[in-house]
């Protein structure tokens, strides 16, 4: 079974339900990222069936969104986007402009990808200078998971066979900085009992949100680019 049939049998297996994502939290809270951002475009890598581009149109009038997803099946369940594709984002280059959007998200996606870092790259290119990234990965510094470790169980975020990497807050730093992203900052997603992930997010919270640059890049004079070159934002 190759990975698009993988992930269409998700979507209409388990996934299938019409309210599946509906009232999931981490969405509600990457959204109220997005609706301070105030895009005009967004683009949503790994969109599934546009439950997080219905609560985006909701909380940002008028915003213009496109997404992509590897499952055709959860694909043909879309509504609320303005544009949606199918597409494997651990090799296909995405069919849009440089510089076209103001928002990228990506929801619990780099973890599945066996190449994140051609996804984070492209992600960079479609990203106007300034645009911004918001990344959610599974938090493997949770301290549920390392007290499974700590009994001899496998860590149940590793041990689901989907998962190709783990992060915990750094090495997910190192790897939006090493594709040339700013990372602006790096909080915590809860389910429940917010306050807890305010004490720290790096041990009470199970998924990571990370907010990143794509840096702007100024023309300098002549006598500015020799004493350094170009500078980065």
């Amino acid at each position: 079974m190759n990975k698009q049939q993988r992930y269409d049998a998700e979507w209409t297996g388990w996934k299938a339900g019409p309210l599946m994502l509906s009232g999931e939290r981490r969405l509600e809270q990457v959204c109220g990222h997005v609706r301070r951002l105030r895009p005009r475009r967004l683009l949503d890598l790994g969109c599934g069936d546009g439950t997080f581009a219905r609560l985006v149109k909701a909380a940002c009038p008028g915003v213009a969104i496109h997404g992509c997803d590897v499952s055709g099946a959860a694909l043909s369940r879309t509504e609320g986007l303005d544009r949606a594709y199918a597409l494997d984002l651990d090799g296909d280059l995405l069919p849009e402009a440089d510089e076209s959007f103001d928002v990228v998200t990506a929801s619990e996606v780099l973890e599945h990808l066996s190449g994140p870092r051609h996804a984070l790259a492209e992600a960079k290119r479609v990203l106007r200078p300034g645009g911004r990234l918001l990344v959610t990965v599974p938090n493997v510094a949770f301290w549920r998971f390392r007290w499974q470790a700590l009994r001899g169980d496998v860590p149940s975020v590793t041990a689901d066979e989907r998962h190709l990497h783990s992060y915990n807050a750094a090495s997910l730093r190192r790897l939006l900085e090493s594709e040339g992203f700013r990372v602006l900052r790096i909080t915590g997603l809860r389910r429940r009992f917010d306050w807890l992930g305010r004490v720290s997010c790096t041990l009470l919270c199970d998924s990571l949100l990370a907010e990143a640059e794509r840096p702007l890049t100024f023309l300098l004079s002549p006598y500015e680019g020799e004493r350094g070159g170009a500078i980065q934002r």
